[in-house]
């Protein structure tokens, strides 16, 4: 968490304002697949003050930065010098190997990150932008109010400080799992594509 706590330290200082924009910077960077950890940053704003106001204002930065970081990918997927053929490519066949291939993914990344490039797959698959956006930010904005939610929970019941631990602990395990997950179906990605590969090779020689 050292990015995390780096970021949270340098723009805590500057009040609550800075906090937010710091917040932006990171889900921004975040949505273009620079992993930093934004839901344990989150967290730790959140523990600032437990307000709903705050809450609403954490989720409100959250949503516009995924948007605006998806959106940025989605120039790049629709433009054809930005993005090479061959990624284009191989991009085309992972998402031939996911069990639901609409915008509905869109939704299911917020959660579980399947997707690399979100936006660019976007672009690629000629999916409705207005649609995965909105998807984007209503996955995004639920995922977080469910943190947010558990993170005030756990400060009713803990201590201030054991609070903050047992809820930056939680999401951290929640992290994990879902990048787990994440990693296998791409390992097995990648074992369906060699397989390919060889059969199509023992077919040639045939």
């Amino acid at each position: 968490m050292s990015i995390v706590g780096d970021v949270f330290a340098a723009f805590a200082s500057y009040g609550p304002l800075w906090m937010l924009v710091g917040l932006f910077l990171v889900v921004f960077f975040d949505a273009i697949v620079v992993p930093m950890g934004p839901e344990l940053l989150a967290i730790a704003i959140y523990s600032t003050n437990l307000d709903l106001a705050w809450a609403v204002l954490i989720i409100a930065t959250v949503t516009t930065a995924q948007v605006s970081g998806t959106s940025l990918l989605y120039v790049v997927g629709r433009h054809p010098r930005l993005l090479p053929k061959r990624i284009r490519a191989v991009m085309l066949q992972y998402k031939s190997f996911l069990m639901i291939k609409d915008e509905r993914i869109v939704f299911v990344n917020c959660f579980v990150p399947i997707l690399p490039f979100l936006g660019a797959f976007v672009a690629i698959s000629n999916w409705d932008y207005k649609k995965s956006m909105l998807l984007v930010a209503l996955g995004g904005a639920i995922k977080y109010s469910l943190f947010l939610t558990m993170s005030r929970t756990f400060h009713y019941l803990f201590a201030q400080g054991i609070a903050q631990k047992v809820s930056l602990l939680t999401v951290l395990g929640v992290l994990v799992a879902s990048g787990v997950f994440a990693f296998f179906r791409r390992r097995a990605f990648e074992r369906s594509k060699r397989d390919q590969i060889g059969t199509a090779e023992d077919k040639d020689h045939q």
